[in-house]
């Protein structure tokens, strides 16, 4: 039997907008890293930022641990570019720094690269809605919640949010490194954009990668093309 909380949450996900958009300003919030140390996205100026939201006891290894293993690729894959990677528990009543700490070493998470941080409760909630995450307890110990990734440029500024967690870390890391000035990703927002499209046409879970997606959308091209040439041979 289907829970109806848990409808009714996915009914209210499905139509929740966000109220910080692309060009707006992270609110600096204040929080606590996974060392105890005070910790505000303001402290990240001068670096990109991928930014999400977990909970340490998310039951769930398509979600939460799923964005943490993502994030531990991208950890892998941020080279000597000004790019910083922080996720923020929905949990903080439980997710101490104590408690975030083993968890991100369980990912290998580096701290000097991958913050996690808690902070209270009502603020971590309202900068959560404001970035599109909703979220529901089901129990004590069970969040339902929407996901996302928020890449933020050097100013504290929103560079991109993609929905879901169906997103690939080379996409990510491609916008990451716009953000930082590095360098354009043309590709990588071809790739989004096509998942963005398989995925409103009931294609599940698949992602597009920048050269998939550069290759399928050659292919369109190439389709539209010849669609057009036999109806001008035909005209004519």
């Amino acid at each position: 039997m289907v829970n109806a909380l848990a409808l009714a949450t996915a009914l209210a996900v499905a139509t929740f907008v966000p109220t910080l958009q692309t060009g707006d300003t992270i609110p600096a919030i204040p929080l606590v890293d996974q060392s105890g140390r005070a910790f505000s996205m303001e402290q990240l100026h001068g670096n990109a930022v991928v930014l999400s939201f977990i909970y340490t006891r998310c039951p769930d290894p398509n979600m939460c641990p799923l964005v943490s293993s993502k994030f531990a690729r991208l950890q892998a894959q941020i080279g000597t570019n000004p790019i910083r990677l922080v996720e923020i528990t929905l949990d903080p009543r439980f997710d101490t720094p104590r408690v975030l700490r083993t968890y991100g070493q369980a990912f290998g998470a580096n701290p000097n690269r991958w913050t996690l941080a808690t902070g209270a409760p009502s603020s971590i909630d309202d900068l959560a809605t404001r970035l599109g995450i909703a979220t529901q307890w089901t129990t004590p110990a069970t969040l339902i919640h929407t996901e996302a990734v928020i890449v933020v440029d050097r100013d504290g500024r929103i560079a991109e949010t993609i929905g879901g967690n169906a997103w690939t870390t080379d996409q990510v890391i491609a916008l990451a490194r716009e953000a930082a000035g590095s360098e354009s990703s043309p590709l990588a927002r071809i790739g989004l954009w096509l998942t963005a499209a398989v995925e409103a046409c009931g294609g599940g879970q698949g992602t597009i990668n920048s050269l998939e997606g550069l290759a399928l959308l050659l292919l369109i091209i190439g389709a539209i093309g010849a669609v057009l040439f036999r109806a001008l041979r035909r005209a004519g």
